[in-house]
């Protein structure tokens, strides 16, 4: 069971999930494949200054583990970089908006569709060919804005929460017509009674009304 799964609630089953678009993975790529490139020509660069010159084995030996360490070095802040955008998860289930980031310690921010009150689409031409875009969901708790940063495909994401949030409000009006209805169900077979009692309404059309009332509950 992932990380997700473990905060959802009984009956909760998640709508659509997604993340970040590579795109946002691009600075983190041009800057760490600049350091192996540079480390890589510097090695080739020194290594001949360094044989022209006729240096001890040892200071190659050096060069070598230093340039190791800067091939690393790149290379590991690459792999973080991926490792903590593929944890960063925005997700829409049947009752919330949940983001959750973080690959050691996890930061989870929810937001129940009940409370969302805007949705703001942030697009710029690039971002409508490559699919990608910010979503600022704007809420009545104490977060307020909820931003969702250069996420993939936002348009899918955006219409299936606002169509949850809407299946939600359906859901929840129909419960409460229920318990009004349920509520009025005494009044009425009361009122139902008085015009029995006035003789507007035979004993015979009251009983079957009075049936159909219950039978309603």
């Amino acid at each position: 069971m992932g990380y997700v799964e473990q905060l959802m609630s009984k009956g909760e089953t998640i709508i659509i999930r997604s993340r970040q678009h590579w795109i946002a993975l691009l600075s983190s790529l041009l800057i760490n494949g600049f350091i192996v490139i540079v480390v890589m020509v510097l090695r080739i660069v020194l290594g001949s200054v360094f044989f022209s010159v006729g240096l001890p084995d040892l200071v190659y030996t050096l060069l070598d583990i230093a340039t190791v360490a800067g091939l690393l070095f790149g290379v590991g802040r690459l792999g973080w970089d991926v490792l903590q955008w593929w944890a960063e998860e925005y997700i829409v289930t049947t009752r919330r908006v949940i983001q959750t980031e973080g690959i050691i310690n996890k930061r989870t921010i929810d937001s129940s569709l009940e409370k969302v009150n805007d949705v703001v689409l942030i697009q710029s031409f690039f971002g409508r060919i490559l699919g990608y875009g910010d979503l600022k969901i704007v809420t009545g708790s104490d977060i307020g804005v909820n931003a969702l940063t250069r996420m993939r495909d936002p348009i899918a994401f955006k219409t299936a929460m606002l169509d949850q949030k809407a299946k939600l409000g359906g859901e929840y009006g129909e419960r409460m017509a229920d318990v009004a209805f349920d509520r009025n169900v005494p009044k009425l077979i009361a009122e139902l009674d008085d015009l029995r009692k006035r003789g507007v309404i035979t004993d015979a059309e009251f009983n079957e009304k009075k049936t159909q009332l219950l039978s309603q509950l």
